[in-house]
């Protein structure tokens, strides 16, 4: 899923913003993690992991080396026929994830791979053809091994027997980024971006490579066009903040995680509501947010449940609105009561989407998840500068 996604990603962002350098940790733990790296791609995974291992005693305080166990973790849970084993493995890449968050809460891998783990609707990877599957991993094997001109002959053998098979562009422009051939680079990732405009990868690494050509308006254009193919993805938006950094604009993290859910039973029709274990028995401060998270739960189980009586059904998405609808509502009769109103930075960033008419676009684009798919392609094409314009009007990001 996040395939030779650990080292360059952190190389990329170090380059950019050297102070993002202890996520990777020190020489040695670089090391470890680039060989931990080429084992994961290898297929070596018990090997993988304890290079991981490795660099984490290397530097105790990076965070980079919890976040690959945690990718690697959840590749190998994803392999696990046993569903009560997988759902094991499971929660123990999200463990490790979360550890990685709590030495660096920016860690974009360990973002990710608590994104696919909440999330795992995500549109699925285009398949090639049996005869370019197999050109594509033997590639992947010589460019782990930095063979890059015998990696790219396997790449275009990918190309020419399944020319709709972005990802082999896109690699193939890889070995000529790892050279610092910048425009060869481009030249290809542009080539895999018009075959699959849906492909984040392809526009984030087109971003990453504009950066080195110093095109600073094309790196923003592929950073909005890899948010627009896939929003949930961190590392799309860190390209974005990039750009607004350079801008002296930064963008702030929301931070989105749903702390209430609701369950519906198909065959009785009844709703269950579950509020996070931090809200049990909760008081003081943590009250009134307890109490707007109920409200976002109590939204969605009544809407659904009219929704029913009425012989319909509701959309993920269609849900999710009617839950801050209410939530938000309720928020505002607190208020003007004069009540404690709750001081989660969330509720309150929110809040004011909400007074500013965008939720819409908050929830698709801060709280994204696939299966509001058909309403966020729906809204980029009734707002098709939309994702620019909240951005600048908000600065905020997942």
């Amino acid at each position: 899923m996040l395939r030779r996604l650990i080292l360059p990603a952190i190389v990329a962002l170090c380059a950019a913003n050297p102070a993002l350098a202890v996520v990777a940790g020190n020489a040695e733990s670089q090391k470890l993690l680039a060989e931990g790296n080429v084992l994961h791609g290898q297929g070596k995974f018990k090997e993988a992991l304890e290079k991981f291992g490795e660099a984490r005693k290397a530097s105790p305080e990076a965070s980079a080396p919890l976040s690959a166990g945690a990718n690697l973790l959840m590749v190998i849970a994803a392999g696990i026929p046993d569903d009560a084993a997988r759902s094991a493995r499971q929660q123990q890449a999200a463990d490790v994830a979360r550890a990685a968050l709590k030495l660096d809460s920016g860690d974009i891998v360990a973002l990710e791979v608590l994104r696919l783990l909440a999330d795992p609707s995500s549109i699925s990877a285009y398949q090639p053809n049996a005869a370019a599957g197999k050109a594509y991993a033997e590639g992947e094997a010589l460019f782990h091994a930095a063979k890059y001109e015998e990696a790219r002959a396997k790449y275009r053998e990918a190309q020419r027997a399944d020319p709709k098979f972005a990802s082999a562009w896109v690699m193939e422009g890889d070995t000529y980024f790892m050279e610092k051939n910048w425009l060869a680079a481009e030249m290809l990732f542009q080539k895999a971006t018009v075959i699959d405009p849906q492909s984040a990868q392809a526009w984030r690494f087109l971003a990453d490579t504009l950066a080195r050509l110093g095109n600073r308006n094309g790196v923003e254009s592929a950073a909005l066009n890899a948010i627009a193919a896939q929003p949930g993805q961190q590392m799309s938006w860190d390209r974005l903040a990039m750009v607004a950094q350079l801008d002296k604009q930064p963008l702030a993290r929301l931070q989105f995680a749903r702390r209430a859910s609701v369950k519906f039973d198909p065959a009785t029709g009844k709703a269950a509501i579950s509020l996070a274990e931090e809200f049990k028995d909760a008081k003081g401060d943590a009250a009134p947010e307890r109490a707007i998270w109920l409200a976002y739960a109590l939204g969605q189980a009544n809407a659904q449940t009219a929704a029913a009586k009425a012989g319909r059904t509701l959309s993920p998405y269609a849900l999710e609105r009617e839950g801050w609808t209410v939530a938000m509502k309720m928020l505002a009769e607190v208020e003007a009561k004069g009540q404690p109103l709750p001081q989660s930075p969330v509720l309150l960033a929110i809040r004011k989407l909400y007074a500013a008419g965008d939720l819409d676009a908050a929830i698709l684009l801060l709280m994204y998840r696939e299966a509001y798919r058909p309403e966020f392609e729906a809204w980029k094409t009734a707002h098709p500068d939309g994702i620019r314009q909240f951005v600048a009007a908000h600065r905020l990001m997942p």
